[in-house]
């Protein structure tokens, strides 16, 4: 059977979890186990009651991770206003409006 790739490098994707968590990344691969993503992002509710993106992983500094995918529950493109907080969030690029 024929695969096809569900995502575009460079696509930015939410990932949900088998934990419950919702983490948001760059795509940069789907292999064989694992999907590679990169600069890997969790939701958390700041002081003021909005929420922010922080890093998933907070003691590590891994620009490129692995996820397995027995530990994905499903996967989809990330909503693009979404999307672009990202963007602004894990670069130095800010989008216009």
């Amino acid at each position: 059977m024929l695969k096809t790739n569900k995502f575009d490098k460079n696509d930015i994707i939410t990932i949900k979890l088998l934990a419950g968590e919702e983490v948001i990344a760059k795509f940069i691969s789907d292999e064989e186990d694992v999907l590679v993503v990169e600069k890997v992002t969790t939701m958390a509710a700041n002081p003021n009651g909005g929420l922010a993106l922080v890093p998933w992983m907070m003691s590590a500094l891994p620009e490129q991770v692995e996820i397995n995918k027995a530990t994905i529950i499903t996967s989809s493109l990330t909503a693009k206003e979404i999307a672009d907080k990202f963007i602004e969030a894990t670069t130095s690029i800010q989008l216009a409006k």
